[in-house]
């Protein structure tokens, strides 16, 4: 009996808890006082003052846009970025963006296969995105390099540095991002040494591409990587301001004038647009240019010295009208003395980026050859 009221008990707590959830609250009562306000935030940031730091209201951006569309590292890169999975991906450092990102990332002169290969941007030479600051302007690339060519299989070339920082007078080491892809590239187990006798076979699929290709800029601006009897660096003559390839490429003296043209700034170019090199650049520094020096007159002469060479060359039925190789069996020192005629002809400058290694290139070529 007693168990039975227990559980009876039992059951009328829980009806009547039931019954009590099942109440109406109450209307609501007054609004308590207000609290004391709290601290105020720190402010944000707004979402574009990142953007604002280069993308200004002013001309800076779109003028170096421009320019850069007018230079051949953007139009000549659109063109001939197709070569970059060539060879293994052995060319998309200079051919494609991936690869020169790649190399600079990796620390080698080959950027690999990149089935999506991009052509050259302003992304490839500058930190863009990183920081979202003006230190975006900055370069990828401003190390000594480390030449290609020293990678050769017979050994001929050897410890090849061009380093502009300490070498000249570059400080921030921007010409090092050029030279990066301005040099030669290496031909393996065909690099010919002049001191050997014996021959080397070219084929003629080979041959097409054989020599040091057309990065030859660095190496004559370095002064190494060619045939001359010594691997000793020659300097460019006179004062360390020339030594610099965005002094002279990059000048804004050369956006002077120049009517229809783009010369100087991001186009990099040094000629106008009927082919004719530009000297303002020059003028920055040189103010009585005509009267202390002849660039069109340097330029005429070493080029007449370059002609001697290819007549030699193609005398010998070494080389095609065009000035390049045949396939052939050719002695060490035939393949030299070609090697020097592609660097000095492939650097396009005609003695400017460093006249003495032009003429001791083309000298050392002759001699070579027995036609000196």
């Amino acid at each position: 009996m007693k168990k039975i009221n227990q559980v009876l008990l039992l059951i009328v707590v829980a009806v009547a808890t039931v019954l009590s959830s099942c109440t109406k609250e109450g209307p609501q009562g007054p609004p308590g006082a207000d609290g004391t306000n709290g601290l105020d935030g720190t402010n944000g940031i707004d979402g574009t003052s990142g953007c604002i730091t280069c993308h200004t209201n002013d001309t800076d951006l779109a003028m170096k846009t421009t320019q850069f569309k007018k230079s051949l590292h953007y139009t000549g890169g659109a063109e001939h970025v197709g070569y970059a999975n060539y060879a293994g991906g052995s060319c998309s450092m200079c051919h494609s963006h991936n690869g020169f990102m790649q190399a600079v990332e990796d620390g080698t002169n080959s950027g690999g296969l990149h089935p999506e290969a991009a052509a050259m941007s302003c992304y490839t030479c500058h930190e863009i995105h990183t920081s979202y600051t003006r230190e975006d302007y900055g370069m990828h690339y401003t190390d000594a390099v480390n030449f290609y060519l020293n990678e050769n299989d017979n050994g001929v070339f050897t410890g090849l540095e061009v380093d502009a920082t300490s070498q000249y007078s570059d400080p921030e080491g921007m010409s090092n991002t050029c030279i990066k892809c301005h040099q030669p590239r290496h031909r393996g187990t065909t690099q010919p040494d002049p001191s050997l006798d014996g021959t080397i076979v070219i084929s003629d699929g080979a041959a097409a591409h054989w020599g040091p290709h057309y990065g030859a800029q660095g190496a004559i601006f370095g002064g190494v990587g060619g045939y001359i009897g010594t691997t000793d660096p020659t300097a460019p003559s006179g004062t360390k301001g020339h030594h610099s390839c965005k002094s002279c490429h990059m000048s804004f003296n050369s956006l002077t004038g120049n009517y229809g043209s783009y010369v100087g700034g991001h186009s990099m170019n040094m000629s106008g647009s009927d082919g004719e090199p530009v000297f303002t650049a020059c003028d920055e520094c040189h103010t009585d240019r005509g009267a202390t020096i002849d660039l069109p007159g340097k330029m005429a002469s070493n080029k007449i010295l370059i002609d001697a060479l290819h007549a030699d060359l193609l005398g010998l039925q070494i080389i095609d009208a065009d000035g390049h190789l045949l396939g052939g069996t050719w002695t060490h020192k035939q393949l030299s003395a070609y090697w020097n005629y592609a660097l000095v002809k492939n650097d396009h400058s005609y003695g400017i980026h460093n006249e003495q290694y032009t003429q001791d290139l083309i000298n050392a070529a002759r001699t070579y050859l027995g036609t000196n």
